[in-house]
Order: structure tokens, then sequence, then C-alpha cells
């Protein structure tokens, strides 16, 4: 680590901690986060709450008695296998971290869930918890226009985000990332490890199976029990089918991936749901919004790349961004004002093409709500 980071690491930290001064109760915070023995936090991008409620249940098997965190979509804090959902005014506040820990302290573990979308405040989020381990759980290409454009920007953004001492395991698939990773974080003496698969396990086929081996690798960074292997089998199996195509009433197939978000992890699924089809060409419909500007750019370039390659016609798209979309796309765009036009005509729209409509973007706006609520009405056995 350079001068000038060592220089922003201490800038970080004592940020995190004048954060909590300010609300008057951040020396108590770091006195009670220096008495939990075992501390985790799980950064990324994909699949994060997974990890965090099976890292949890694991705790809880050996014996520790947790505090866990999932922030997002659903903002949840289990206490071991309790779960609350605490309350938020609709913004997200690192300073929230402060006050769930304090309900459920003395606890002897901590797994929290990093809700940082900025290089510093998730290098802030993890100083409130001053982890032993920090889960790197993926890096692929979502809020660009926070953590970097690329690929490379964005793991050396997340590198950035260490604290001084922490143990990293990544999840990530990608050879080049990991060897990334491993170079520079060798060069700030940080601990590395990749959560590789075992190989009498086939999650190939299995959609976020890696998960799963990024909790065992995480428990032998603790210096714990790995998971045993029925337990594991478990956790592959319990995500067989997560992941499909859902029949409609009426004919036709679709499926939500919006919440996937990153166009890596959109990919990915779109392979794992055609292999379950005679022909590969689907119809996407995409909902974009205007304050995600970098995950609309990654879209375009996403849309122009899968009629190239022959795996759609057509783009549907809606949402505050659509417009800009359907200028810089070369893909055939239909159009869909998503204020005056209801999810089941969209649907339906999709749906005239006679393909498998995949969707995908983004998922939180009450459009996609609807649109997701339509989905299931429909939904046949």
């Amino acid at each position: 680590m350079t001068g000038d980071e060592h220089g922003l690491a201490g800038r970080v930290a004592g940020a995190a901690r004048g954060l909590l001064d300010l609300v008057g109760r951040g020396r108590s915070h770091f006195e009670r986060v220096e008495n939990v023995p075992c501390r985790v936090t799980v950064s990324g991008v994909r699949g994060k709450s997974t990890v965090v409620r099976w890292l949890n249940e694991a705790l809880v098997a050996r014996g520790f008695e947790t505090y866990a965190k999932v922030t997002g979509n659903d903002h949840v804090s289990y206490h071991n296998l309790e779960p609350s959902e605490f309350e938020r005014d609709g913004v997200v506040r690192l300073y929230e971290n402060e006050r769930e820990l304090r309900e459920f302290w003395p606890v002897d573990a901590v797994i929290a869930e990093n809700q940082g979308i900025r290089e510093y405040t998730t290098r802030l989020a993890n100083e409130l918890f001053d982890p032993h381990v920090v889960v790197l759980v993926n890096v692929r290409r979502d809020h660009q226009s926070t953590l970097g454009a690329t690929l490379p920007d964005i793991a050396r953004a997340f590198t950035r985000t260490v604290p001084e001492g922490a143990h990293v395991v990544s999840g990530d698939r990608n050879d080049a990332i990991n060897d990334y990773l491993r170079r520079e974080f060798r060069d700030q003496n940080v601990e590395f490890s990749v959560a590789e698969p075992r190989p009498e396990y086939p999650v190939d086929d299995v959609f976020g199976a890696r998960s799963a081996f990024v909790v065992d690798e995480t428990l032998r960074a603790l210096g714990l029990d790995p998971l045993d292997p029925g337990q594991v089998a478990s956790h592959v199996e319990s995500l067989r089918g997560g992941w499909s195509w859902t029949r409609l009433d009426g004919g036709g197939l679709v499926c939500n991936g919006a919440m996937m978000n990153d166009v890596e992890s959109t990919e990915l699924l779109r392979q794992h749901l055609v292999e379950r089809l005679d022909e590969p060409t689907v119809t996407p419909f995409v909902f974009l919004r205007r304050d995600r500007a970098g995950r609309t750019a990654a879209f375009v370039h996403y849309a122009d790349w899968l009629p190239d390659n022959g795996f759609i016609d057509r783009v549907h798209v809606a949402g505050s961004h659509a417009k800009l979309f359907a200028r810089r796309t070369t893909a055939e765009v239909v159009y869909h004002d998503h204020e005056t036009t209801a999810p089941e005509a969209v649907l339906d729209a999709c749906l005239d093409g006679g393909h498998p409509v995949y969707a995908m973007g983004n998922t939180v706006h009450p459009f996609m709500r609807a649109f997701d609520a339509e989905i299931e009405r429909r939904a046949v056995e």
C-alpha cells in the first residue's frame, strides 16, 4: 500500500469513527465491536444476502450467538436464526449499523452485508465492523458511476476498501479477476484466498452454487470447521431450479431476472435458462432507471451484443432511461411508456414475439413490482 493509500485508509477509518461520534455513540460502538470474537463483512455485487444468511446459520450451528444483518431490497437483522425487519426511512444510513448491533449485543459473531455503493462508503461500512474476514462475493459491472466503469476499475475499488489485517475471501469465478486481486492484496500484505468448488459437486449447472463454497472458505479463514459434505450438497440443491422459466396461463414462458442488475450476472442467468430451451432466442424486457446511468450504459452494450450473436431478435424497454437506451443501442427496440402502459399490456406485447420473455435491468420500482405480480398471477404449475 502506498503512502497515499495509507493516508486514505487512515482518513476513512477516522471518518467512520467521526460519523458515529457525531451521534454520540461512536466510542461505545467500537468498544462493542472489539469485544465480538468473530467478525465478517460481505461485499461484492451479487449474492451477498445469501452468503450472510448461510454463514450465519453455519456459525449458529457451531455454537456461536450471532448478529447478522442483511441490507438492500430486504433489510433484516438476525439474532441467531430469528429475523426482525428494522426500520428505515427509505434511505440507507451507515449509522443504522450502530443502532442494530447495540440492540442485539453482546454476541459472539457479527456477519454484516456491506451496504456501500461507493469506494468510500464501502470502506466506511467495513470500518464500522473491523472485520477479521472480508468476503468479496464477486466483481461485476454495477454501480459503475460510483465504483468504476470497467471490471478492473471495480476490482481496484474493492481492494481499497479492505481494513488492514483482514483476510479476504473471493467468490469470483473469473480467474483473471482473482489473479488481479491476489497481486493487489499481496502488495498490501493482506491474506487472500479463493472459494473453489469442491470437485465432488457438479456446480456448473446450478446457478449461484458458488455461494456455498464462499461460506465453506470463510469458515476455514476463521479457523473453524468447514461445511460438512451434506450441508454443501443441501445448499447447492436448494438453488437447483431456483432460477427457471415460469409457465403462464394462456401460454408462454417468462423469467424475471431484473434483480440481477449487472450484465455479467444477467448473461450467466440467460445461459442457464436457455439450456432448458429447444432454441436459444429470448425476448428481453429491460427496465431502466435514470438514477442508474452506469447500469443503463452497460445494458446498451449488452443489447448490442445479444442480436449480433443471434440470441434475441428485438428488445422491449421501459423506464425513465428507456428513450436514451433506445437512441444508443443498435438493437431493434420496442419502447413502452411505463407511466401510461399497464404492466400486463407490456407483458402481453413481449409474449407476442413468440419467444420466452426474460426481464432484466432494474427491479426496484413500483412498475416492476406490478410486473412481477402479474407474472405470479398468471403462473401455472
